[in-house]
Formats: C-alpha cells, sequence, structure tokens
C-alpha cells in the first residue's frame, strides 16, 4: 500500500502531516462547538484553543523542514546535538553553542562551540527536524526570525541567527 503513494507526495505528507492533523483537531472542535450545547459546546471551545496552537506549532515545524535527502544523521541525546556524516561528523553540547549561523546557500545549519568548533551540519539530514526544538531552547532566538531566514533566497554569505549574549558566557 506505501508503493501506491508517489514519493513526492509521500514525502509532503510527512512534512505537513503534523499541520493536517492539527486542522482536523480544531475542525472537531469547531464541529462540537458550533453544533451542541452546554458542557459539549464548552469543551469544542477548548478543543478549537488547543488546536490553533497545535496548527501554528505544526506550520512552524513544516517552515523549518528541509525537501530533499541530505547526507548524515542528526541526533539529539542528552543535552547533546550529535551529526554523523559520510566525511566525518561531531558533537556539540546544547549548552555550550554560542552561535548559531545558516550557510550562505541556505542548505547547513552551523553550530559553534564555546571550543571554537563549528559543526556544519545539513539541514536535510535524516533526523534534522529534531534540531528544531533544540534551536527553540537556546535562551533569546526568535524562532519567527529563524524561520523568515530560512526562506529567503540565498546570501552572499552565512547569516548569523542567534549568538549567545555576553551576559550569559560570563555565567
Amino acid at each position: 500500500m506505501a508503493n501506491m503513494i508517489r514519493p513526492e507526495a509521500r514525502k509532503a505528507l510527512l512534512r505537513w502531516g503534523e499541520t493536517l492533523a492539527a486542522t482536523a483537531v480544531v475542525g472537531l472542535g469547531l464541529y462540537w462547538a458550533l453544533g451542541s450545547f452546554g458542557f459539549v459546546q464548552w469543551v469544542g471551545w477548548v478543543v478549537v484553543v488547543v488546536g490553533v496552537a497545535m496548527l501554528w506549532s505544526a506550520v512552524q515545524r513544516a517552515r523549518f523542514a528541509a525537501r530533499g535527502d541530505g547526507p548524515g544523521v542528526v541526533q539529539i541525546v542528552e543535552g547533546e546535538i550529535r551529526y554523523f556524516g559520510p566525511r566525518g561528523g561531531g558533537f556539540a553540547a546544547i549548552d555550550a553553542i554560542i552561535a548559531l549561523s545558516l550557510s550562505a546557500d541556505n542548505a547547513y545549519w552551523l553550530v559553534e562551540a564555546d571550543d571554537g568548533q563549528i559543526l556544519a551540519i545539513p539541514r536535510a539530514a535524516a533526523g534534522a527536524e529534531a534540531l528544531f526544538d533544540t534551536f527553540a531552547s537556546l535562551p533569546g532566538l526568535e524562532m519567527e526570525r529563524l524561520l523568515r531566514v530560512l526562506a529567503q533566497a540565498h546570501a552572499p554569505r552565512a547569516q548569523i541567527i542567534w549568538q549567545r549574549s555576553m551576559r550569559d558566557l560570563l555565567t
């Protein structure tokens, strides 16, 4: 059955599947809220609010996801980003990250650690979608700004998206 879906359609469903599910939750909540009375109506409105929050998050995640198949595998394990690629890889403790950039061609995340190591992670690597939550946990990082940078065409040079503040570096 899985072979009956074209590969492009399957990738689109995987990328936007969470968004479709959140839309279904909003629809169910609206059905209950507008078509019922009493307690069920109130539950419907609560489900709508939860569904809208889910939808907002799902759209952000879908915008973050890269298209295609990139080399290597990304893992987030015990507070550490690990990248294993065909030409090596590396790791960076999330607490040790001092800067996050996007390569000029928008193909690589450049994660700089406090020891000077820069980890170049292909955006389309297997498991790279887990970086969304990791990046969102960086203090002061605005995810909407990150998503705007991703939506832009190629830049003449790498774009710094986030840097740890001096106050954070001193503590």
